[in-house]
């Protein structure tokens, strides 16, 4: 009974360190995989920021456009 004992104990300490070394290593394709989320999210936002600040610089010029359009049509009519 002594023999099996020890290659028991062996093994299922081998085994416990395999799935700790297992578990640590998905964590860590994990952490990568979300740190690669993250920056992708903030290059959204700031694609999307320069975007909104191009349409806001134009809604500006059309806003001119229109006030001179208008001013126009009152000298006129």
């Amino acid at each position: 009974m002594k023999e099996i004992l020890i290659p028991l104990g062996v093994f299922l300490f081998l085994t416990l360190v395999i799935v700790a070394a297992l578990v640590t290593y998905f964590r860590l394709l994990q952490h990568r995989t979300g740190v690669a989320e993250m920056a992708a999210y903030r290059e959204l936002a700031e694609r999307t920021l320069r975007q909104q600040e191009q349409v806001q610089a134009q809604l500006t010029e059309l806003t001119a456009r229109v006030a001179g359009v208008e001013q126009i049509l009152r000298s006129v009519g």
